[in-house]
Formats: structure tokens, C-alpha cells, sequence
């Protein structure tokens, strides 16, 4: 609620950014307070409604604090009178080397618009060929943006390490609209593959990138979807899984959220195991034939650790390359709120894994 009781304000995903918004409490339109190329994690209005605290994060500054006047930005939506208060990671940041990230717009196969980015290696040389990391959300009706807080560090630890990073927003994501989030209901895998590989197709075309080293990762969902990917798609050298879910009828009965199935495919195992099983990355386990590391926390009770214990041991029996690195005493949010040593290890192995297999 604004102080004056008149209007409720709200944060919105929207094309990989998050505004912030408004809508009087008579109806009417929602109304922008902050549009900025930025990603807004939290805010407050100061009692006397004239200005407003928030927390924003870029690509190049993570997460600072800033103070803006609000009569300013009412009158002139997506502009405002701001000032940054903080800069946390300031020091930090001036001794590193950062990569650039570009904006990318791009048709899938059925010409539908999907947005993504792409981090560079730091002066990347468009002479050269590099490798491709593919990096997928989890959700999965989440959101990439190119402030990404989550991930920020790691894409561009890779970039660091000579790898151009792709983040996209296939079919599914949030931030685009109902009918594009709600593509992605009982078809899990099949309607936003398509999306991703188009991506990659897409900065394949800028002529960097070595189509014979592309790579694939994600966590939660994304972890998912590279599992489901390598086991379609050939083209990538490894894969890390991390986090993810494999069987979605054991799931139902180990997650801390097991309607989640009910939710995206209608139905519990005992209704439709049929449909259940064909969407779990472990039915299409013989045609996995890339590298793959699974990383997983004892303690994940969103994804149980179960599922990936599944799919390692069914790789293992086809004799596949596959690797299985498990945490203890860490949850779902390892890669952002785990020991810091196990992020730090998380981070080398999943590199390590990487340059393995394309170096």
C-alpha cells in the first residue's frame, strides 16, 4: 500500500527485467514506478510517500541500495530521480575483468520471439572460435535476466575461463505473458527445447563460437532440461545436471512440493503414470550418450537426491560417462546460500568438467 492508501504497488517480471508498478485501489491501469534495463529484488515507501528505497542489481554492480523521489517517477514513468546509496561490491569489482553481455532476440523454429543474452569472454576476439556454455533456468516458470543475481558470478566465472554463455527465456519462463508461460503445461521438454536449440543456433551465426564444443547446464528445472536435451540432442560434448528431477513419479512422493506434478500435468502417478513417466528424463536414459555430471545436496527436499541417484545408476549399468557429486549437509540453494566451500567447489567442477571435454 502507498502511505496515502490510495494505490498498491507490486514488483513485475517482464522481458528479463523487474519493474515496478502500481494500480489505484478504484481500478484503472496499472501504472510503471521504475522501468529500467535493471532487476528490482526489494523496495519500501517512506511514510510520507515521497520517496522510495529499493534494492537493484545490474551487470555490472550486484545488488546496491538506492533511494528515489516518487512524485518525480509518477510524473514520468521510467525516469526517476534516484541516487545510489551503496556500492557493495565496489572494490571488489575495479580488479576484475568483467565480460560483456548482450541482448539477443531470436525465432524458434515456429517463429515464436524468445529473448536472450550473451556474456562474452573479456575482449573476446570475433576472429577466434570459442566454446559454447547453454546455460537453462529453473521454474520452471522463472525468469533469466541479464542481471541474473543468482547466477551473475558463475556466467561470468565461465566467461572468464574463455567460454561464451548463453541464457535465454524459452517457452515456459515468466515475464512474457499467460499463453507463454502456460505453453510449457504437460509438455515438459518438448515445447521449450526447440526454443533453446534455436538459441544456440542463433549465436552459432555470430561466427565465435564452435559448434563442435557446445556445452549444456542448468539447476532445478534447468537441471531437467539438461538432462532431457542430452537425451534427444547429440550435439553437446557435457552436460551438468545439477539439482534436478529425473523420475517424476518418484518425485511425487519425495518432494517437499509433490503437487507440483498435479499442477503442471493434471495428474498424480496413479492417474496417468503413463504421462508422468514419458516426461521423466530417466525413460530416456539409453539415448544419453554425452558426458554428464549430476551434482545434487544430500539435504535437497525440492528434488530429493534420489532422482539423481537414479539416473547415475542407470548410466552406470549402460557403462556411459557420468559422474555423481553430492554435498552434504546442503539444500536446493547450494549455488547460492551453501558452505562456501562447497560453492566453490561446485563452481570448479562444473568448469573443470566442462574444459575436460573441450579443451
Amino acid at each position: 500500500w502507498t502511505p496515502d492508501s490510495r494505490y498498491i504497488c507490486f514488483l513485475v517480471p517482464e522481458h528479463g527485467r523487474v519493474d515496478l508498478r502500481r494500480v489505484s485501489i478504484d481500478g484503472g491501469p496499472v501504472e510503471t514506478i521504475f522501468s529500467a534495463d535493471r532487476e528490482i529484488l526489494g523496495y519500501d515507501l517512506a511514510p510520507d510517500a515521497g520517496k522510495i528505497a529499493f534494492v537493484a542489481s545490474t551487470d555490472r554492480a550486484p545488488w546496491d541500495l538506492y533511494i528515489a523521489h516518487v512524485d518525480v517517477v509518477a510524473e514520468e514513468p521510467g525516469h526517476s530521480l534516484e541516487q545510489r546509496l551503496t556500492e557493495v561490491n565496489g572494490e571488489w569489482l575495479a580488479a576484475k575483468t568483467l565480460g560483456a553481455v548482450e541482448d539477443l532476440w531470436f525465432e524458434s523454429t515456429d517463429g515464436t520471439p524468445i529473448q536472450g543474452w550473451i556474456v562474452q569472454p573479456p575482449d573476446l576476439n570475433p576472429e577466434k572460435k570459442y566454446p559454447l556454455v547453454l546455460s537453462i533456468h529453473g521454474g520452471p516458470h522463472a525468469m533469466w535476466s541479464r542481471h541474473e543475481s543468482t547466477m551473475w558470478h558463475e556466467w561470468q566465472m565461465l566467461a572468464a575461463r574463455g567460454y561464451v554463455v548463453l541464457a535465454c527465456n524459452p517457452r515456459g519462463s515468466d515475464g512474457y505473458g499467460r499463453d507463454f508461460r502456460a505453453a510449457l503445461h504437460k509438455r515438459w521438454g518438448e515445447v521449450d527445447l526447440p526454443d533453446l536449440m534455436a538459441g544456440v543456433e542463433a549465436v552459432l551465426a555470430r561466427g565465435y563460437v564452435d559448434s563442435e564444443r557446445l556445452v549444456i547446464t542448468g539447476g532445478s528445472y534447468g537441471g531437467f532440461m539438461t538432462a532431457w536435451v542430452i537425451g534427444h540432442e547429440d550435439r553437446f560434448k557435457a552436460a551438468v545436471a545439477q539439482r534436478g528431477v529425473y523420475d517424476l513419479i518418484s518425485f511425487y512422493s519425495t518432494s517437499d512440493v509433490p503437487r507440483l506434478t498435479e499442477w503442471e500435468f493434471d495428474a498424480a502417478p496413479w492417474q496417468d503414470p503413463e504421462l508422468l513417466w514419458k516426461y521423466s528424463p530417466l525413460s530416456h536414459v539409453e539415448d544419453i550418450h554425452t558426458p554428464l555430471l549430476l551434482i545434487h545436496s544430500e539435504n535437497d527436499f525440492r528434488a530429493p537426491i534420489p532422482s539423481a541417484e537414479g539416473l547415475f545408476v542407470a548410466l552406470r549399468r549402460l557403462k556411459r560417462p557420468v559422474q555423481l557429486v553430492r554435498y552434504p549437509r546442503d539444500g536446493h540453494e547450494l549455488s547460492r546460500s551453501g558452505e562456501p566451500k562447497h560453492r566453490v567447489d561446485r563452481l570448479e567442477r562444473i568448469a573443470d568438467w566442462f574444459d575436460k571435454y573441450t579443451k
